[in-house]
């Protein structure tokens, strides 16, 4: 099961959510529809490998440790950077920017993955067609909580079969994910578009890998036929916003199978992993770009931001890995 690609998913990902948010913070128009599509290409992953890691040592706390040590750091450390780097680009005086209350909120519910709380602070990025610090974090929250959910599906499981258990949440997060969605376009209250992205609607794109992973031998087996039909519905509901529905059944496997049938990718797998911190750092780059009018075109913010990104992506990795070796 190790030789797949999903090293260039990550990236290509990261790069689909990063050309979606350099236009949202452009004030342009989005590039390929809504970046969350690619975040639920995240989520596909991590119900795989995550729930395969658990399954191999099913212990909560080791688990949970490998999960804090792998994620928190670099996390910690991007939200105390985007605070002082705020407080530098503040319109009101660092006085009185540290004796706001927000600020202290802000430090205090994005530390503890609250980022939906305060995700703004004082006085920056108030010019910016996104007043938000850093968009990105929202999905964290959701990560964590696939995370506490492996330990108890994963006795569950033992205790009533992986069938009935999977199906289940497979079905009712399905049936969350349609019924907000149908409720958004019969109303157009913001609610239920805000609804849709939380946990139960996301829950598809975790399990139905788990599921796949459970019935591996016959996947492969049948990859290359299953990958090319996920592969059809994806375009169809991409390109056709009417069929939007299909996203949750066919983006899982689609990113699963590609990972495993596309070998003359399977190089990509020796490539040095700066996703995640990428991802951390993308968007408050692209703030700070727009805000101090570093680059004056989309494309010169562009090259500007993925320069920088990287730049910093690069010591965040090795800072957090020295950081998690302590832990």
């Amino acid at each position: 099961m190790r030789n797949n690609c999903f090293t260039f998913l990550r990236y290509l990902f990261t790069l689909c959510i990063f050309c979606n948010h350099l236009c949202v913070t452009m004030g342009e128009e989005v590039f390929l529809g809504h970046g969350l599509v690619f975040v639920c290409g995240f989520f596909a992953m991590s119900g795989f490998l995550n729930f395969n890691s658990y399954r191999q040592t099913p212990d909560p706390k080791t688990f949970a440790l490998k999960r804090f040590k792998r994620i928190y750091p670099a996390y910690g450390m991007t939200v105390l950077l985007c605070l002082l780097t705020g407080a530098s680009l503040s319109t009101l005086s660092a006085e009185t920017f540290f004796a706001q209350a927000e600020t202290w909120k802000y430090l205090f519910c994005n530390l503890l993955f609250l980022n939906y709380q305060q995700p703004t602070l004082p006085g920056v990025f108030e010019g910016n067609a996104m007043p938000f610090v850093n968009a990105s974090l929202w999905t964290m929250k959701v990560e964590v909580l696939f995370y506490i959910s492996v330990p108890v599906v994963h006795w569950m499981i033992g205790k009533f079969g992986k069938h009935k258990v999977l199906l289940t949440i497979i079905l009712l997060s399905l049936a969350y994910n349609y019924g907000t969605a149908v409720a958004y376009r019969l109303t157009g209250n913001q609610l239920f578009n805000t609804l849709n992205h939380q946990l139960p609607g996301e829950l598809s794109y975790f399990y139905i890998p788990v599921l796949m992973h459970y019935h591996f031998d016959w996947v492969r087996k049948h990859g290359k036929r299953l990958m090319w039909a996920s592969a059809a519905l994806f375009a169809l509901a991409l390109l056709n916003g009417g069929c939007s529905f299909l996203l949750p059944l066919c983006l899982p496997p689609l990113v699963i199978t590609f990972a495993y049938e596309c070998t003359w990718l399977l190089a990509t797998a020796r490539w040095k992993d700066f996703s995640y911190e990428f991802y951390l750092l993308r968007f408050p780059i692209l703030q700070t770009i727009v805000a101090t009018g570093l680059a004056a075109s989309l494309g010169q913010t562009a090259i500007v931001a993925l320069i920088l990104t990287f730049v910093l992506a690069i010591p965040l990795h090795y800072l957090s890995k020295a950081l998690s070796n302590r832990i």
